[in-house]
């Protein structure tokens, strides 16, 4: 219905249209055919709103409509776009306060190490200092001190001889030319230096030494030749092997003989007597006489260790042990068990004697000859 009506009023102005101009088309023909004095009358129009304004109107609603959504949505995306550049803004300025923290505490780091550095050279500047004055006093100094370190070198390699090594000779002949050296100095103030180096040679002289290299090579040649050593086995009775001569003869003649060989085999099956020159020892297995072997192997190898950390003890309790084992177990009348035997005997009563000196005596003094070059009376050691 509303459309019929729209159309409807939509056609009448048309027609109005149409009757208007037909109307002055009729009055500019009857102006024409018949003139007249009196003025034509404008026809009155109709007061609606014609189609195109309403048009005009509602493109003009729907542009502002349009334009206030555009600009509410660019406000919305201008507010976004704002708060997204103050959070990059925010996380900026947060970014770049932990490398300007990171590089103060690196400063600071860089002072602290800078000052360490400049006490530390101070240190060594100092020390520098020292040691050129020391080596301009050694420089100025008579060529006899040079003997004095000569000396005090060989005193310390003696020591590293007798302590370390524990060679007493060759300490001796070290600390003989360390006196030697002082002697050629030819300064009668050193005679106390020299009474100490007579003292520790005296007290190093006394101490025997032991031939440590080679006691452990007799040890190491006993070890090889265990498995060469023959067991100790029962000796049984062959029947077999002996004559059997206690078969009878048929002759009257021996009826003497035949008695006794009678006699004789009587007593052999009631009573039989074995005579044994040594300890009854049951017979080992194959893998108990490698165990054997081993344990005796084992107790010379300690008696080595011990040899070397100069422990008499364990030394000879090592070396008792194995020649119990092997007197009990290998065979005696062998020669190459006699041997061994009679070597673990001698080497059983080898003495390992340690060196009792803690220090030298001419150590302190040969210490205040090179370093004040002179002895001091007032710090002789009391002999």
């Amino acid at each position: 219905m509303d459309n019929k009506e729209l159309d409807e009023n939509l056609q009448e102005p048309k027609r109005e249209i149409i009757s208007e101009e037909k109307a002055q088309a009729l009055n500019i023909s009857k102006s024409t055919d018949e003139p007249s004095s009196s003025t034509p009358q404008p026809s009155s129009r109709n007061s609606g709103v014609s189609w195109g304004v309403l048009f005009n109107l509602v493109l003009i609603l729907l542009l502002t409509f349009v334009t206030l959504g555009g600009g509410y949505y660019l406000h919305q995306e201008l507010t976004k776009q704002t708060d997204r550049a103050q959070s990059l803004a925010k996380e900026l300025r947060l970014a770049l306060e932990e490398p300007s923290n990171q590089i103060s505490r690196l400063d600071q780091e860089q002072r602290q190490a800078q000052a360490q550095l400049s006490q530390e050279l101070e240190v060594l500047n100092a020390t520098q200092l020292k040691l050129n004055d020391r080596v301009a006093k050694l420089a100025q100094r008579n060529p006899n001190h040079w003997m004095a370190e000569e000396a005090k070198y060989l005193v310390r390699m003696a020591g590293s001889k007798l302590w370390l090594e524990k060679d007493p000779s060759t300490a001796v002949s070290l600390l003989k030319a360390a006196d030697q050296r002082i002697e050629s100095m030819k300064d009668p103030s050193l005679t106390p230096l020299r009474k100490a180096l007579a003292q520790d040679i005296a007290q190093v002289s006394v101490i025997k030494s032991t031939d440590i290299a080679g006691t452990v090579l007799m040890l190491d040649s006993m070890i090889e030749n265990l498995d060469k050593l023959p067991l100790n086995r029962a000796d049984l009775i062959n029947a077999a092997n002996m004559v059997d001569n206690s078969e009878m003869t048929e002759s009257i003649d021996d009826w003497q003989s035949n008695l006794a060989k009678s006699w004789q085999a009587l007593m052999d099956d009631f009573v039989v007597v074995r005579k044994r020159t040594t300890d009854v020892t049951p017979l080992l297995k194959p893998d108990e006489q490698w165990y054997l072997v081993e344990n005796i192997r084992n107790k010379l190898l300690q008696s080595q260790l011990a040899l070397y950390r100069q422990d008499e003890v364990n030394y000879r309790q090592s070396l008792t042990l194995a020649r119990k084992w092997i007197y009990q177990y290998f065979d005696l009348k062998n020669n190459q068990t006699e041997e061994t035997l009679a070597a673990l005997d001698a080497l059983s009563t080898l003495e390992i004697q340690t060196p009792k000196i803690q220090q030298f005596s001419s150590t302190p003094l040969l210490q205040q000859l090179v370093i004040h070059g002179n002895l001091m009376i007032s710090e002789e050691p009391s002999l």
